[in-house]
C-alpha cells in the first residue's frame, strides 16, 4: 500500500504569509486534513505533520517521513510576493531530482490548474551551499514536492479558492503519478475507476457515462438532493440535472459537465464506506447558518447523526447538504446538551463540540 507524507506547512506562532487579512498556516491545515482524508478513503496510508494549529518542525516532519519510508512527501504552501500580486500556483522539487518528484508536482500542478489558477509550472531553488534550499526537500531521502498552491495576497487567487476542490486536486495529482497498491482501494480492484480523458456532457453516450450514472445513484442512496437517473448510458437531461445536485452538494462548480474533478469526487463518494464519510473537517473560520448548504453541511449532519444516537432527543437527519429547519432543530438540541449557547448557528466552539462528540 503506498505511503504518503501530507505535510501542513506553517501553524501555531508561525502564520506563513499573510495577506488580505488571511493566514497561510490556515489554508495550509484545510487542505492536508481534507487531502489526506480523501487519500485515505482511497486506500493510501497517510502521515501528516501536524492537524491542528501546532508548531511544526522541520527536522522532525523530514524524520518522520524518512523513518516510515514514505513514498513521497508532499509539503502545502500559499505563495505571496512584494509589489503587484502575483497569481497562479508551482511547486519546487530537488535540484538533484531523478524524475519522479517532478511526475507529482507536474501532475499536482495540472490538477489545480483545472480549478482556473495559472500553472506556473516545476522549479527548483538551491541555496549558497548549492544544496536544496527548502528543509523539507533537503533532509529527506524520498521524492519531495513543495506545492504553492495559490497567491495568498491574490484578492483574484483567494476568491476562488476552496479548500476541498483544492485538496480533491492535490489528492488527484498524487494518485495520477503514485499507484495505491495492491492491497489499497474501496471498489476491490486497486484503484478507483480513472477518469476518462474528456469530458462528459449532454449528448455524450458510452460506457463511461453509464458508469457515471451507476455512480450518481450510489451516491443518492445517501444524499436525497440528487434525482434517480436511468442507467442507459445516455447524457441526457436528467443526467445532468443529476451531476448538477451532486456538483452542488460538494461544493464543485455545477455546470453539468463531468471533468477531472467532478469524476474523481464521483467516484470517492461512491466507492467511500459509510463509515469514513463521518469526518468534521477543520474550522475554517465561517459559521454555518440556517440556509448554507454543501458538502461541509452534510458532514455535519452525519456527526449530528452519529452523535444522536446516544442523545435519543436529538432526532436523526437526511444527510442531504441543506441546513434547514429540522437540521436547525437538531443543532440547536445539541447546543443544549452540550452547554452551549442554543442560536442554532455552528460557529467555532459548537463545531469543535461537535467534532470532539462525533470522533469520540
Amino acid at each position: 500500500m503506498a505511503k504518503i507524507a501530507m505535510y501542513a506547512g506553517h501553524g501555531g506562532s508561525d502564520p506563513g504569509a499573510v495577506g488580505n487579512g488571511l493566514m497561510e498556516k490556515n489554508f495550509t491545515l484545510g487542505v492536508s486534513n481534507q487531502a489526506s482524508n480523501i487519500l485515505r478513503s482511497w486506500g493510501y496510508t497517510v502521515l501528516n505533520n501536524r492537524t491542528t494549529d501546532t508548531d511544526r518542525n522541520i527536522t522532525r516532519d523530514a524524520n518522520l517521513a524518512n523513518e516510515n519510508n514514505v513514498d513521497a512527501v508532499i509539503e502545502l504552501h500559499l505563495n505571496s510576493n512584494a509589489g503587484t500580486p502575483a497569481t497562479g500556483t508551482e511547486a519546487f522539487i530537488s535540484i538533484h531530482d531523478k524524475g519522479q518528484a517532478r511526475a507529482i508536482a507536474n501532475a499536482i500542478l495540472s490538477r489545480i490548474a483545472t480549478l482556473g489558477y495559472r500553472n506556473r509550472g516545476v522549479k527548483t531553488q538551491a541555496n549558497a551551499a548549492g544544496q536544496d534550499a527548502f528543509g523539507i526537500i533537503r533532509q529527506t531521502r524520498m521524492p519531495a514536492v513543495l506545492v504553492e498552491l495559490a497567491f495568498i495576497n491574490n484578492p483574484q487567487d483567494m476568491a476562488r479558492f476552496n479548500v476541498n476542490e483544492m485538496a480533491l486536486a492535490v489528492a488527484s495529482g498524487i494518485r495520477d503519478v503514485i499507484p495505491i497498491g495492491e492491497n489499497g482501494s474501496n471498489n476491490g480492484s486497486g484503484a478507483l475507476p480513472p477518469y476518462p480523458g474528456t469530458l462528459l456532457r449532454v449528448g455524450a453516450s458510452g460506457e463511461s457515462v453509464r458508469q457515471v450514472q451507476s455512480r450518481l445513484n450510489k451516491v443518492g442512496e445517501r444524499h436525497s438532493s440528487i434525482p434517480r437517473i436511468n442507467e442507459d448510458g445516455i447524457f441526457g437531461p436528467k443526467t445532468y440535472d443529476a451531476i448538477v445536485a451532486f456538483q452542488k452538494l460538494f461544493s464543485l462548480n455545477p455546470d453539468g459537465v463531468v471533468g477531472p474533478l467532478t469524476w474523481d469526487k464521483l467516484m470517492q463518494e461512491s466507492y467511500s464506506n459509510a463509515e469514513n464519510t463521518c469526518i468534521m473537517p477543520p474550522f475554517d473560520g465561517v459559521s454555518i447558518r440556517p440556509g448554507t448548504t454543501g458538502e461541509t453541511v452534510r458532514q455535519m449532519q452525519c456527526c449530528l447523526n452519529r452523535v444522536g444516537q446516544s442523545y435519543p432527543e436529538m432526532s436523526q437527519l437526511v444527510e442531504d447538504g441543506v441546513f434547514g429547519v429540522r437540521t436547525l432543530t437538531v443543532i440547536t438540541t445539541f447546543q443544549r446538551i452540550f452547554g452551549l449557547v442554543p442560536d442554532g448557528i455552528v460557529g467555532s466552539l459548537t463545531w469543535t463540540a461537535l467534532s470532539q462528540a462525533c470522533s469520540a
